[in-house]
C-alpha cells in the first residue's frame, strides 16, 4: 500500500500537466481501496496476482490492458511481471527504471537513484513523457486521499475522543515491527501523559493489537486494528495530534494527512528514500549500531539474534520527540 500511496504524486502531476488525460492505475486488490474517489484517476484495474492460476490471471489483466489501447504505460515497479505487462500492453511509449529486470522492453528508461525519496524518483518518470513541458509549478508532492462522506462520518463515531494520538506499531516484517512489550511501554507513557490512543493496523495485525489492548486494559485506548479501511485509517490520523509509526504503509497514510509523525526505524533507515516527505517528522532510531541498516525491506528475524535496533529504543525518547513536534 505504501508504494501505491507514493505513486500518487506522479499521477497527480501528470494530471496537472495533461488535464484531459485519462489515467488508469493498476494495483493488487488489497491496495485498491486507498485509491477510491481520487480525482486524478479514471479507473483502477485490480490485478490479483496471488493464488489460482497465475498465468490465467496474467493473461486476463493483460487482455484488459490491451483493450484500452494505451498511448503510454509507466511502471515504477522494477520487476519482471510489471515489465512484461508494460511491453505486451502494445503502448508505443513504455516508461520505467533501468533497474527493471527486463528494462530492454521499455522505450524510455531512467536510473533508479537509491538515496532519493521514492516520490521524487517516480516524478523523474513523468519527465520521460514525450513532448511534456515539465513545469515545477505543476508538480504535486503530497499524496492526496479522498475518504467518502460516509467514511468520515463512521470515523467520527469511532474516535469521539480529544487529545488523540494514532499509533501504528505493526509491520508484515518482524525487523520493522516494534516488540509488543516496547509498544506497551510507549502506550502506557502516552496514556499516563493524558493522551487518548487510536491503535491502527490491518487484518494481519489483529492478534498483535488484541494482545496489546489486553495488556493495557485502558478505556483511553481504542483498538481500530482490522476495523478501518485504509481511507478510514487516514481519516483517523487526520483527526489526531500526531502519529507514532514504524516503517510501514501507515507512515505514508500519515504523510498524506500532513500530521506530525514520529517514524521508528528498526532494520531500515532513511537512506532508502522512504520517509514522510510532506509532513513534519522526527526519526527514532539507534544509529550507533554497525549492523544497521541490514535490509531495505525488512526481515523475518534479526540476522544477529539480538534485535537491538528495536529492543534498545527508548520509549521516553519517542514520547519526547512527539511532544516536540506537536508543541
Amino acid at each position: 500500500m505504501g508504494d501505491v500511496i507514493l505513486a500518487l504524486p506522479m499521477v497527480q502531476t501528470i494530471k496537472n500537466h495533461l488535464p484531459d488525460a485519462l489515467i488508469d492505475f493498476l494495483c493488487i486488490p488489497a491496495t485498491a481501496g486507498v485509491l477510491e474517489n481520487h480525482t486524478a484517476i479514471n479507473k483502477v484495474i485490480p490485478y490479483d496476482k496471488k493464488g489460482g492460476d497465475k498465468i490465467d490471471k496474467f493473461i486476463e489483466v493483460l487482455s484488459e490492458i490491451r483493450e484500452e489501447e494505451y498511448d503510454i504505460v509507466i511502471t515504477p515497479h522494477r520487476f519482471m511481471r510489471s515489465a512484461l505487462l508494460t511491453y505486451y500492453s502494445e503502448a508505443k511509449v513504455r516508461i520505467g527504471f533501468e533497474e527493471n529486470a527486463l528494462a530492454f522492453l521499455l522505450t524510455n528508461k531512467i536510473k533508479y537513484v537509491k538515496d532519493k525519496h521514492e516520490i521524487l524518483r517516480n516524478l523523474e518518470l513523468v519527465k520521460q513523457i514525450p513532448d511534456l513541458n515539465y513545469d515545477e509549478n505543476k508538480v504535486s508532492l503530497k499524496p492526496e486521499l479522498y475518504p467518502s462522506p460516509e467514511q468520515k462520518e463512521r470515523v467520527k463515531h469511532l474516535i469521539h475522543k480529544p487529545n488523540l494520538v494514532s499509533f501504528a506499531p505493526c509491520s508484515k516484517w518482524f525487523t520493522k515491527q516494534l516488540p509488543i512489550d516496547k509498544s506497551a511501554e510507549i502506550a502506557r507513557k502516552l496514556l499516563f501523559n493524558g493522551y487518548n490512543l487510536a491503535l491502527l493496523g490491518g487484518e494481519s495485525d489483529i492478534e498483535y493489537c488484541s494482545e496489546l489492548e489486553n495488556k493495557l486494559n485502558d478505556p483511553a485506548l481504542v483498538n481500530l486494528c482490522g476495523k478501518t479501511s485504509p481511507l478510514e485509517s487516514y481519516e483517523v490520523m487526520t483527526n489526531s495530534k500526531a502519529l507514532i509509526t514504524v516503517d510501514s504503509a501507515a507512515q505514508h497514510l500519515g504523510s498524506a494527512s500532513s500530521i506530525p509523525i514520529v517514524l521508528i526505524y528498526g532494520s531500515t533507515d532513511i537512506s532508502f528514500g522512504f520517509y514522510p516527505l510532506t509532513s513534519k517528522y522526527k526519526i527514532a532510531e539507534i544509529d550507533s549500531l554497525e549492523c544497521r541498516p541490514c535490509t531495505d525491506h525488512g526481515r523475518e528475524k534479526c540476522p544477529l539474534g539480538h534485535f537491538k535496533c528495536m529492543v534498545d529504543l527508548s520509549s521516553e525518547r519517542i514520547i519526547n520527540l512527539m511532544e516536540e513536534l506537536i508543541q
